[in-house]
């Protein structure tokens, strides 16, 4: 095809594009790599016409348990090789209900660059996949496969429209989509390798808000997002975190009127998602940072329940205390 002029090629394309159909799909992955640099030249030659001519056939594949293991490599290794042309063509196949996350999840870990491009269409429609699922036997492998997607995104673009549109998704009037978003943004908190310290208080912000929700899903998600962000913080991070988290912590209190925070109350977690940032900001802040810290902690604990504030005793008892001894020398009054 290479030493041959695009008009032979589409004489005897009715030849060449059956055998590079077969030959995706076929048992030996060395045949199916072959075939792949077979589509990528046909393609080079004839345009739009091999996608048109190929990928739907290969989709169709899917659905045959004889030859989908197959016909989803295949569909892989074309991917590995022309990501740029053939995304565009399968995301709205693909993100079409029923939603194919389980391809989305395998075809994205060979998108590269290309797969950033199509996260606002990809994202709902994962969100749509898992909710649908949720309370199913199929949740746990919905949820593996939003989890795949949202790894496979490298760059800084792709990680500040995931972080934007799941805490977008978190404010959804639907119940099940808050849900869902919840879940993915909390598997993304917890399981990515990305360095998101530029949106820690969109993150922080955004989660914190939703202690309030009523679904004890979201409660749930929404505070194991926030306790593996915490968690990595360093002394700097977590210092920087304490004026906003004050006033997300205000904003909650006002929004539940004095009573308690549902986020704050968790059985056997409690407060313990903030409680090391609050620790660093009255035990090593500057003075301004203490204060504010002290603020926090004071009206986090009048927010939360007594069995809540059991198992963190020990760990707010020494801040505390620090906060007696230093109010006579700062000038601020103890919470």
């Amino acid at each position: 095809m290479k030493s041959t002029s695009r008009d032979a090629v589409l004489y005897f394309s009715e030849s060449l594009v059956p055998t590079a159909r077969k030959a995706l799909c076929d048992p030996l992955e060395e045949v199916r790599e072959a075939a792949a640099k077979t589509f990528e030249q046909l393609h080079s030659t004839i345009g739009h016409q091999a996608l048109e001519d190929i990928l739907p056939f290969l989709l169709k594949q899917l659905d045959d348990e004889e030859v989908s293991e197959f016909a989803l490599d295949g569909l892989k290794q074309v991917m590995a090789i022309k990501s740029r042309v053939v995304l565009p063509y399968l995301v709205p196949k693909l993100t079409t209900p029923p939603v194919n996350t389980r391809v989305l999840a395998f075809l994205s870990s060979v998108a590269g660059d290309a797969l950033t491009r199509h996260l606002g269409v990809i994202l709902p429609a994962v969100m749509l996949a898992l909710k649908e699922k949720l309370g199913t036997p199929d949740e746990q492998l919905e949820m593996a496969n939003c989890q795949a997607v949202i790894l496979s995104v490298e760059d800084d673009t792709g990680h500040r429209i995931i972080i934007e549109d799941l805490l977008e998704a978190t404010r959804s009037p639907e119940v099940g989509m808050r849900q869902a978003a919840a879940i993915i943004l909390n598997i993304y908190c917890s399981r990515s390798k990305a360095d998101y310290t530029s949106h820690l208080r969109s993150l922080v912000s955004g989660l914190i808000r939703l202690f309030n929700d009523s679904s004890p899903v979201v409660l749930e998600e929404s505070w194991d997002a926030l306790n593996a962000i915490t968690k990595k913080l360093d002394a700097g991070n977590q210092l920087a975190l304490i004026e906003e988290l004050h006033k997300e912590i205000r904003l909650i209190g006002n929004e539940s009127k004095g009573e308690h925070v549902p986020g704050f109350c968790l059985p056997k977690k409690g407060v313990t998602s903030i409680l090391p940032v609050l620790r660093e900001g009255v035990l090593t802040g500057s003075p301004e940072q203490k204060e504010e810290a002290a603020k926090a902690l004071g009206l986090v604990i009048r927010l939360t329940s007594a069995d809540a504030l059991r198992p963190s005793v020990v760990s707010i008892t020494g801040p505390l205390i620090r906060i007696l001894g230093d109010s006579g020398t700062t000038g601020f009054p103890p919470p």
